[in-house]
C-alpha cells in the first residue's frame, strides 16, 4: 500500500491523469565493492596500478502505471531514472520511459526513451548482466570508418534510442516480434541536397519450455550534418552522410534442470560514407550457470570481440567467473572475477574482483 501511495505521489508530478489510474512504483540498487586492476604494461616508466572502487551498476528507480480502456486495450505508461547511490547523482530519467498502448490480441505500441529490439532479443542471455563483468565490456560494435574502439561493448548497437517508436507483438505458440525506429528526431533544413537519416532495428523471438532463440537485425543510415539523432556523427550513426552501421545476431539459451547454457553470435558491418571502405566483424558470447542448490549458483561467461577486416584491427576477450547467494526472492549477494585481454601490441589488459549486493523492489 505504501508504494503504491509513493508512485501515485511521485509519479502525479510527471504524468497525465491517464496514468494514475494504476501506478507502482519499482527499481533496483545493486552496489558492490571492486578492486581494479589496470592491466598496463610495465615499462621502465609505467607500471600496472591497483586501486579500490564503489559501483552502483545500473541502479535505477521507475514509476509504471496502466488504465483498463475496455475491449482488452490499456493505456499504459512508465518513467524510469537511473540512480547512483555510490555517489549521491541523480534521479535522471534517462531509461526506459514511453506513453503507450496495449492491447491483449495486437500488442503494444510505445513512444518515448527505449531500448531497441536488437537490444531486448539478447540482454536476457548475460549471466553478469548489471555487474562488472557485464558482456558489453567485453567486446565492441564497428564504429564509423573503422573497427571499434573505445572501452569496448558487446555491441554498441545494444542501444536505448530517444525518439524511438517501438511496436511488440503478442506472443503466438512462443513466437512474438519486435520493431524499434527513430520517429522524426531530425533538425529542419532548407538544403535541396540535405538528407535524413533512418534507424530500424527488428527481433524476431521464441520461447517455448526450456528453450529460448532469438533472430534480431538494426541498421543506422546517417542523413546530413545536424540531422538529429540520425544525422552524420551523432550517436550511433556514421560520421558522413550515406554511412550505414548495420547488426546481424542469434542468439539463444537452454535450460535443464539446474544447467543453463547461452550464446550469442553476431556480425557487424560498418562504412563510414557511402564510398566508404565496407569494414566487418564478429562478435561471440559464451555462458553457463550451474544452480549449486535453490539459492546458490556458479556461473561463468566468454566473450569474444573478433578480427576485423580493414585496416584496424582490434581483437580482444573476456572471461568472467562468479558465485550468487540469493538471501531472500529479492535481494541476493555475489562474488566474482573478470579480466580483459586485449590482443594488440602493448595494450592494457585490466582485471577485476568484486563483491556485490543487488535489491529489487
Amino acid at each position: 500500500m505504501n508504494k503504491k501511495l509513493l508512485a501515485l505521489a511521485v509519479a502525479g508530478a510527471f504524468v497525465s491523469p491517464v496514468a494514475m489510474a494504476d501506478a507502482s512504483v519499482y527499481g533496483q540498487i545493486g552496489m558492490s565493492v571492486n578492486v581494479i586492476n589496470d592491466g598496463v604494461v610495465s615499462t621502465t616508466t609505467t607500471s600496472s596500478i591497483t586501486n579500490n572502487s564503489l559501483s552502483s551498476n545500473q541502479s535505477r528507480i521507475g514509476f509504471k502505471g496502466s488504465d483498463d480502456l475496455g475491449g482488452g486495450l490499456s493505456a499504459v505508461m512508465q518513467l524510469e531514472a537511473a540512480v547512483a547511490p555510490d555517489t549521491g547523482a541523480g534521479p535522471t530519467f534517462s531509461r526506459n520511459s514511453f506513453l503507450g498502448l496495449k492491447s491483449a490480441d495486437m500488442g503494444t505500441v510505445l513512444v518515448g526513451n527505449y531500448d531497441t529490439a536488437y537490444k531486448i532479443s539478447t540482454r536476457r542471455l548475460d549471466v553478469f548482466a548489471d555487474t562488472m563483468a557485464d558482456n558489453r565490456g567485453g567486446t565492441t560494435a564497428l564504429s564509423a570508418g573503422n573497427a571499434g574502439g573505445g572501452s569496448g561493448l558487446m555491441s554498441t548497437h545494444d542501444a536505448r534510442w530517444t525518439n524511438a517508436i517501438a511496436y511488440a507483438s503478442p506472443a503466438m505458440n512462443g513466437f512474438s516480434v519486435g520493431v524499434t525506429s527513430r520517429f522524426g528526431a531530425e533538425s529542419a533544413s532548407n538544403n535541396a541536397a540535405a538528407t535524413k537519416g533512418t534507424a530500424w532495428s527488428m527481433a524476431g523471438m521464441y520461447e517455448q519450455g526450456p528453450i529460448y532463440a532469438t533472430l534480431a537485425y538494426q541498421n543506422i543510415k546517417s542523413g546530413s550534418t545536424g540531422s538529429g539523432d540520425v544525422g552524420a556523427g551523432s550517436t550511433g550513426a556514421p560520421t558522413s552522410v550515406d554511412g550505414e552501421n548495420k547488426a546481424l545476431k542469434l542468439g539463444g539459451g537452454y535450460t535443464m534442470d539446474a544447467i543453463t547454457v547461452n550464446a550469442v553470435a553476431e556480425q557487424l558491418t560498418s562504412k563510414a560514407s557511402a564510398t566508404a571502405v565496407e569494414v566487418k566483424g564478429t562478435n561471440l558470447y559464451l555462458a553457463g550457470k550451474f544452480a549449486v542448490s535453490g539459492t546458490d549458483a556458479v556461473k561463468v561467461a566468454y566473450t569474444k570481440r573478433g578480427e576485423t577486416t580493414g585496416t584496424v584491427v582490434l581483437k580482444a576477450t573476456q572471461f568472467a567467473a562468479g558465485y550468487d547467494h540469493g538471501m531472500s526472492k529479492n535481494t541476493s549477494v555475489y562474488a566474482l572475477y573478470t579480466k580483459r585481454t586485449d590482443d594488440v601490441a602493448n595494450a592494457a589488459d585490466p582485471s577485476v574482483i568484486s563483491l556485490g549486493m543487488k535489491h529489487s523492489f
